[in-house]
């Protein structure tokens, strides 16, 4: 493969990889998607199902993403074209890491927004307006960002140009320096919150809801948002760990690497529940409120909370961090295609693709007030992309990935990428990935869109 082609930079340590993969995968999608999913589908039902999910599903299809990107070294839209032109598979198979690319794309149109959401909540923490509000206080203050169309640009924008700044230099640069000092703040934070969540509100209530399950609970649907929200929290199906993957020094062990990453995600979504469920029950907050579920619960505590208004400038701090470093996976893989592909300046490829996540975020946040009308099915623009992706690109795109993997790459080429040191961990991960995880993705996919 020339030289030109690969990508340049390995992670300098086994860790700061987990640490880069664990910070695209913790973001938004447990702290601020896990808790309101969770409230949807009935609590502990759900969550037993979500474990299940990550273990046999997530685990497998994220090792297998982590190791195509480290056979080639390149991006994924080339790494394929280079398997294609080895004869090893067929060039059509090219349109998998596209279509992980468009997903990609399509959830940092309003990932960013959410994010936006978060710095804006970071202004109004620093700014002392969480002081003594109450859950109505709470309430109306969300509802008056989601009507202030300037104000959630704004936030947009800054966001927009924190990850064009950020994925326009070297991703294994501009990551291991975040990382390793902020997501395991961002751990502690939330552990303390958590306590301090348990100890003001209704604890037992919250325990039960999360905890406790019975198998009339488990429908098709909630297995369905289960796989959607295992696939978009570890950030599989999008291309991002792909990208990583490529960045991976050939001494690391994959499954292990990837089962500490797949482990961090659920304990932040665990975390996250035991912030906000406590305070749900205490304060009479409906727990199907969907995506406001989060950012009505969590200014609550730190209002009431002794030194809250630095405690919640500093979780908001770290809340963005964790949004950024996924959305820098998400831009990814685009921007080290352009750049190699058309040596097109990393800065300048961020920048374009940036620009159109930005123009498309636009369309986004106004769904949400003057655009607010019903496009497919009830939904508008904002709730059709995060059904769209979470329940149709996703798992296509996971399926489609993990096929490609177990039964068109030679396995002989798959157990020299060391995915794991000991025989009989690749055995199941090789055997879960093609006798479990794809029958049952298929299956889970096909009878939540029928039943739809």
């Amino acid at each position: 493969m020339p030289e030109s082609r690969c990508l340049q930079g390995i992670w300098s340590s086994p860790w700061i990889f987990i640490f880069a993969a664990s910070g695209s995968a913790v973001g938004l999608g447990n702290i601020w998607k896990f808790p309101y999913v969770l409230g949807e589908n009935g609590g502990g039902a759900f969550l037993v199902v979500y474990c299940l999910c990550l273990l046999l599903v997530g685990l497998p299809v994220l090792i297998a993403e982590v190791a195509l990107g480290r056979t080639v070294r390149s991006n994924p839209i080339d790494t394929v074209n280079d398997l294609s032109e080895r004869r090893i598979v067929h060039p059509a198979w090219v349109l998998v890491p596209w279509l992980a690319g468009i997903t990609g794309f399509l959830i940092l149109t309003f990932y960013s927004v959410i994010a936006g959401w978060s710095i804006a909540y970071l202004d109004r923490a620093v700014t002392g307006e969480f002081n003594n509000i109450t859950q109505v206080g709470a309430s109306s203050m969300f509802n008056e960002l989601l009507a202030t169309p300037s104000e959630m640009l704004l936030w947009h924008s800054v966001f927009m140009g924190l990850v064009v700044l950020t994925v326009g230099q070297s991703v294994t640069r501009g990551l291991s320096a975040v990382v390793r000092i902020l997501l395991p703040m961002l751990v502690v934070t939330l552990v303390l919150l958590a306590c301090y969540s348990m100890m003001i509100g209704n604890m037992s209530e919250a325990l039960n809801f999360m905890f406790r399950w019975s198998w009339q609970n488990i429908t098709f649907d909630v297995v369905l948002a289960a796989v959607g929200l295992a696939l978009f929290s570890l950030s599989v199906g999008m291309g991002a760990m792909f990208a990583y993957g490529a960045y991976m020094s050939k001494r690391m062990s994959i499954a292990r690497a990837c089962s500490i990453v797949v482990g961090v995600d659920l304990l932040v979504a665990l975390l996250a529940g035991l912030v906000i469920f406590p305070l749900v029950f205490s304060f009479d907050i409906d727990v199907q409120a969907g995506p406001s579920l989060t950012f009505v619960s969590l200014p609550i505590i730190f209002g009431n909370l002794l030194g809250g208004q630095f405690f919640a400038g500093v979780f908001f701090v770290l809340l963005v961090v964790a949004a950024l470093t996924s959305a820098i996976s998400m831009l990814e893989l685009f921007v080290a295609w352009l750049h190699e592909k058309f040596y097109i300046a990393r800065l300048k490829a961020a920048l374009l693709m940036g620009l159109a996540v930005w123009f498309v975020g636009i369309a986004v946040l106004l769904s949400l007030n003057h655009w607010d009308s019903k496009l497919m099915y009830g939904l508008n623009l904002f709730e059709l992309l995060d059904k769209f992706t979470s329940l149709i690109l996703l798992p296509v795109g996971a399926i489609l990935l993990s096929v490609l993997v177990a039964w068109f790459i030679p396995r002989s080429m798959l157990q020299n990428e060391m995915i794991a040191k000991q025989t009989n961990h690749f055995q199941w991960w090789y055997k879960t990935l093609k006798y479990i995880s794809i029958p049952a993705m298929i299956v889970i996919t096909l009878a939540g869109w029928i039943g739809a």
